[in-house]
Formats: C-alpha cells, structure tokens, sequence
C-alpha cells in the first residue's frame, strides 16, 4: 500500500500536543522559559531514513526502541511518529545569551572574569566573533535589556563593562592550532565593516578558502571606522582586530570600488560576499538643503574619522533622532561649537538612538528639542535657519509608532551657523551588481542569504538597513557558513578557544565579596568631566577597575544553570555538570550528546520535559491511539539527525497503526505482546521518569520498589562517573556509527552538519591504548 501522508494525518492531534504540551510549562514554574520543547513529525517517506540509521547503529550492536514501528512499516501500516525533544543538559539557556545575536556565552565569561581568567574569558567571547574588543566597546548591550537580575530584582549585570574589563586586562592575543587544508577555492568580500571582516575571518581561518576583502575606502573597517568616532571606539583597538584578521591570511586591498561581481568571478573567485554596508545618506528632501554650510551626516563622521579637516559654526542644528544623529552632534561639540540642538520630529521615547548616546549626548549638553519636524532650511543673515513645524503624537500607526500631526499656526525657526542632516542611511549598490532590490536593499534569501544571482551572497546593513554592530557581525558569521556550503564545505564554524574550565576551591570574586561584608550594588560608569570630554577625541568611558569588575560578577544569577545543587545528574554541583557538558559539547563542535557521551542530564529538566509528554500521551489517546510513552535516550539519530540542539527525545506515535507491544523495564527491549496479554487487552504503561531513571533509581523507593541503593543520598555519593577511557571501543565504534548516519540525513535534508572529522577523531583519542 502507499505511503500514508502522516503530517495531514497528524494536522489535528499536533494542535491538541502542543497545546498540552504549552500548559504542561504550568507544572514546571521554576523552569519556565529555560527548556524548549520541539516537536517534529517522521512520517511517509522520511520512515525509511528513520530506520536506515537505526539499522546503522544495530550492526554494531545498539538495540534501540522503536523495533515494532519498522514492524509496523514493513507490514503496510506506517506510524507517524510525533518526536518531542528538549535539551536536558545541566546548560539551560540564560536570557542574556538567548538574546546576543552572535550567540556568545555571557554567563560563562563572566563567571571566567571572577575566576580571575581574564585571557580566557576573552577567548570565550572570541569563539564567537573575530571582533571582541570591538564588540566590547560599541555593542549595544541586548543581553543587558534580557538580564533576570534587572527584570526580577534591581539592575541587570552590567555586562559590556565587564566585557570592557576582561578586553583591556587580557594579554595579547595569539592563533594557536594547526592550519585547516586549503580549499583551493576563492572568495572576494566587498566591504570592511564588520560583517565582511566577520565572514572573511571565518571562511579564511576554518574553511580553507583564499578570501580577498575589496575596500572602496583608504582605510579597513567600515562603518566602525568612518561611522563611529574614535572617543567611542579607540582606532588603536580597531586597527589590532583588523591586523588579527589579516594575521590568518585575508587579504585586504584598499582604494578597490567594484562595480561589477561578474569581473570578480571573471577572475576566478567561486563566491562573493557583498558587506557593502548603508553609507549613503537619505537626506531631507527639502528646499534649501544644498546651501552651503548645509552636511550629510555621513559625509560629516566620515570626512572627519578619516583626519580631513571639518569646521563648523558656533552654532550647531542636527536633524535627526538616531545613533548617527547623536555621533554628530558629539563630535560637532569637539570640533569646537558652543551650542548643538538635536531638533527630532517625534518625542524621546521614539527615538531610534540607543539609550545610552542619547544620555550621553545630553550629559555634554547637546539641547534636545522634541516635536520640531523640518520643512525647509533657508539663508538668514550670516547663517541658517532651520524652519520648522511642531508636531504632536496621534494614533498608533502600523509600524507600532504613532503617526504624527502637525500644529496649525506652529511655524518656527531654529538659527544655526551649521547644520547637519541626520535623518537615516541606506545602502549604495552599484548598478553594475545587477541584482535584486527592494526599498533600497539587497534582496536574499532569508535562511541562506543568497542573492539574485548564483553564488553572489550579502549580509549585514547592506540587507537589512542601519543595524548594530553585533547584528552585522552575527549575520556576516551564518553567511560565511553558506557560504563555504555553496563551495562544498560542510559550513561548520564551531571553535574551541578557551581551555576546559576548572572549577577553583575559591575566586578573586568571592575574596573581593567578603572583604566588603555587603551586597554589592552594579557600578557606575566613570567618565571625564564634560569640559576635559569635548575637548578632543579621547576615549569617553574609564573601565572598571579590577575590585568593581570582580564583586560584578557576584550579582550574576547564574542562569545557565538550574542552580539547585541537588546532584542527581552525578556532579556535586550544577557549575561542575555543567562544565563537564560543555567540554562534551566543544568536542561535537556544539551539539549535545547525551547518554551517549555520558553527558549529565539535569533531573528536574528531564522532569519537566516528562510532564510535558504525559500531556502529549493524553493527547494521543484521544485520537484512538493504543500507545505507551517511554524517553529513548539511545535514539541518538532523531536529535542528531532530525532534531538538533536536543539532548533527549521521546516518541509518541500519534496514528494510524494501533500499537501492541510490551516492554520489559531495565531490559531496553521491546517485543509484540505475548498471545494472553493481547487476549486480555492489557497495557503496560510506565511514566517517562521511571525509565529515564531507574538506573540510579532516585525515587524508585518513593515508589514502593525495594531498592539495594541507598536512593535518599545524592546520587553523586553512589554513582560511578564512567572515566572515559573505560568505555569500551565497540561503543565507540558504535557511536561513530549513529553520527555518520544522522549527518547523512542531515546532508539530504539540508541541514547543518555534523563535525565528523572532530567527532572520529574525539571518539578514537578514548580507544583503550590511545
């Protein structure tokens, strides 16, 4: 009979699991927001790469659940199997992480800093971006806004200053490894800001590929260079990231407009990459906007972070209310004018500029005046006057913001000698390109980002718009691993540069704590006094000295881990699991690996994810469903091969076969029920928890089984951590097995690989005689 088509099948009794599963995160407080639970469905044809691997792995001796679904297939009748996965490692996922786009590990840096590891902590940071110390000087600090200190107690963790602190304590840096194989393949980056320095460091340095940047400019760097004065981000920092990049091997050539990315591939690169950024200014719009003393905004930062000599009036109006509004009006106030006045349409609740230039700009006395909306700029006397209408907020409008009215009879002018035109950016793509735009932008694929034409690929401001600068480096960072896809490489961009973490019987950070004998509260920022700040281009923000930095640290909630301390993974500690997951998790190059490593699975984790597939078991049974729910661990192909990011996943078979099956606990075994067992109708069911722990057997007592262990000692008191040259090679062999096979089905679904390589190499390292 032909295939069933199980995801139309199973439309409706998905909708009822997952809204049992939603309201199973009710029974689970302490956890809310920390596991993520996915759901996936095997059905049709995807059953034959389902058993493939499970076939892969039982050669060599794995004996994985799930016989009686092949049983079920070979007979004409196939399940469709709901897969319901979570990771149940002792990392949980902390908010401040969750909401860096680069995805780099906040908490664990900052734990590193109270260690007193200050070279690793930057290296943590770094396994993420090639631009840390940039990161650290100009990132907008998102994690900041996500922080549970500042959203459950007082203020969040003031992470970019401690960012700030480990950058500027850290010995300098220096590549280390062996070289990866040359590709023998090209690929030619347009721009040097940071999502072209991002991609170009990653498909240079982990891909093999020979990478040339093309700069228009006479200086590397982009908008970090011409965008963002050098009181903000000192150029000596931005010159040694860049020099770090060319270090492994990009090639930067500067005064190198291109026009064409057909010449480039004329010459031989398979691939290119346009990071041409957004540095052309929109402009107004209005009369009198090309009167002399009249400037572009862009122009204006960028004439002057190049060292050209800019003068301006005593009198200073900036139009605009964004970051580039605010880093004219600064820099206007240090090339010598007496008074600035940011004149924005809207109120400062609206403003696009990150909270902290525009505090900034007040604090050195930028006049900022709301509801003033341009309508022309024209000659007054020896200078210019701004004309203006006043407005007031109306409605709230589509785009979340509320639509502007203007004040009858509220003509007005604003006298200025200069005036500078702040009003947004937008990319500049060269006719030439020929390819696909839309409102100005770069049209690409969202997921790859693959332009119009074949093998062309962009990221960054130049797709997107005006963005931050940690959101061009994430995106120049996923565009090179599609990149090096489309060139034939697996796209894997997972390095491990800081060394396995040690957990120290005391810290800097918790001296520091007792020597206060209090709470300690986070830290101002020290800055200059105003009149030494305007006073030329000088770094505007002292960092933390090394006492704030470390009593810093303390205020940390520790959301990367569940934090009860309760042992039932076989570590004393969550720190300590959870460091022992993460160095299992640097040796997949970033994916869990479970039972199958001996990786620690976090008990109330596990146990939340249980609750949620009860709900799910429910939700089956009400679709006729004869099934039992059980956590298969050894499944390591559905989460590698199907479900990635998943340490654990369970299987609940939501139709149209009926199942009738018995399973033996502890025997890991499942076989057709015996003839009087089916004559009787008898079903064994067994909760998840049961299962999942009935080796250490942590409340199997509770439960009335006679137990030898002693199961109300923490388990880190009886269990034997298995060290890891006593596996055994046949499991390693095994193991490798399961990974080979879920990466095929990965490679054919289009997904991202798997280290094999890193893997084999990791797996034969613990061979008995290695």
């Amino acid at each position: 009979m032909p295939l069933y088509d199980g995801k139309k099948f199973a439309q409706e009794g998905l909708m009822q699991v997952a809204q049992h599963c939603a309201h199973a995160a009710l029974h689970a407080p302490q956890l809310i927001g920390k596991t993520e639970i996915r759901m996936e469905v095997v059905a049709g044809d995807e059953l034959k790469d389902y058993f493939r691997v499970q076939d892969a792995a039982n050669k060599l001796g794995a004996r994985f659940s799930g016989e009686t679904y092949k049983a079920a297939y070979q007979m004409g009748e196939p399940p469709v199997l709901l897969l319901i996965g979570a990771d149940v490692t002792p990392i949980v996922q902390a908010p401040c992480r969750a909401a860096c786009p680069a995805g780099i590990d906040v908490p664990r840096y900052i734990r590193l800093i109270g260690d007193g590891r200050y070279d690793q902590a930057v290296a943590v940071v770094r396994e993420k971006t090639p631009l840390p110390s940039i990161c650290a000087y100009v990132c907008h600090a998102p994690c900041e806004a996500k922080c549970r200190r500042g959203t459950l107690r007082d203020k969040p963790i003031a992470v970019e200053a401690l960012k700030r602190f480990a950058v500027d304590h850290a010995g300098p840096w220096k590549e280390s490894g062996p070289r990866v194989k040359e590709s023998g393949k090209r690929v030619a980056v347009i721009g040097s800001g940071p999502a072209g320095l991002t991609a170009a460091y990653y498909l240079r340095k982990l891909c093999g590929h020979s990478v040339t940047i093309f700069e228009s400019l006479p200086a590397a760097g982009g908008m970090l260079r011409t965008g963002i004065p050098a009181y903000r981000l000192p150029r000596g920092l931005l010159d040694r990231e860049i020099a770090a990049i060319e270090a492994v091997g990009v090639e930067i050539r500067l005064n190198s407009r291109q026009e064409s990315v057909e010449e480039l591939f004329g010459q031989g690169y398979g691939a290119v990459f346009v990071a041409t950024g957004a540095h052309r200014d929109t402009g107004l719009n209005v009369p009198g906007e090309d009167l002399p003393g009249v400037l572009q905004c862009l122009d204006f930062l960028r004439d002057v972070n190049l060292g050209k000599k800019v003068k301006v009036g005593k009198r200073v109006a900036v139009i605009g209310g964004g970051n580039g509004a605010m880093d004219a009006a600064r820099t206007a106030l240090r090339l010598g004018a007496s008074e600035v006045s940011l004149l924005y349409r809207r109120g400062r609740a609206d403003m696009p500029a990150f909270q902290e230039n525009v505090e900034q700009a007040v604090r050195e006395g930028v006049k900022m005046q709301f509801q003033f909306a341009a309508a022309g700029i024209k000659s007054a006397g020896k200078g210019l006057e701004v004309e203006c209408l006043r407005t007031e907020c109306g409605p709230i409008g589509a785009d979340g913001r509320p639509l502007l009215k203007q004040i009858e009879g509220s003509e007005c002018g604003v006298e200025a000698d200069t005036v500078i035109v702040a009003t947004g950016e937008v990319p500049e793509i060269p006719s030439g390109f020929q390819l696909q735009m839309k409102d100005e932008k770069m049209q690409v694929d969202p997921r790859t980002f693959a332009a119009s034409r074949g093998g062309v690929f962009a990221a960054g401001d130049v797709v997107r718009g005006p963005g931050s600068v940690v959101e061009a480096i994430a995106a120049g960072r996923k565009a090179a691993s599609w990149i090096d896809r489309y060139l034939g490489g697996l796209g894997i961009l997972d390095e491990v540069l800081a060394p396995p973490e040690k957990v120290p019987q005391s810290s800097p950070a918790l001296e520091a704590l007792a020597r206060t004998g209090k709470e300690p509260t986070r830290p101002g920022a020290r800055r200059p006094a105003v009149e030494n700040a305007i006073s030329g281009f000088e770094k505007d923000q002292e960092g933390l000295s090394e006492e704030e930095a470390l009593l810093e640290t303390t205020r940390c909630l520790k959301c990367d881990q569940v934090g009860f301390d309760c042992g039932g993974c076989g570590f004393k500690t969550c720190r300590e699991a959870v460091i022992h997951c993460q160095d299992r998790l640097n040796e997949t190059g970033g994916e869990p690996w479970g039972w199958l490593m001996k990786g620690p699975s976090c008990i109330w984790r596990a146990m939340e994810l249980g609750i949620s597939i009860d709900w799910a078991a429910a939700a089956a049974h009400k679709l006729n469903v004869e099934s039992r729910v059980g956590m298969i661990p050894a499944m390591a192909f559905m989460r590698m091969g199907y479900m990635e990011g998943c340490s654990l996943v369970t299987v609940v078979p939501i139709g149209p076969c009926r199942e009738h099956w018995y399973f033996s606990p502890g025997t890991g075994r499942e076989e057709y029920r015996p003839a009087e067992m089916e004559a009787r109708g008898q079903m064994l069911q067994y909760p998840p928890m049961y299962i999942r722990f009935s080796g250490p057997g942590r409340d199997l007592g509770k439960r009335g089984i006679n137990v030898k262990d002693r199961w109300w000692d923490p388990p880190y008191t009886r269990l034997e951590i298995v060290e890891d040259d006593k596996w055994g090679d046949s499991v390693l062999d095994r193991d490798y097995a399961i990974f080979a096979a879920a990466d095929q089905i990965r490679k054919e679904r289009g997904r991202a690989r798997l280290n094999l390589p890193k893997i084999k190499a990791t797996l034969e390292s613990k061979k008995s005689g290695k």
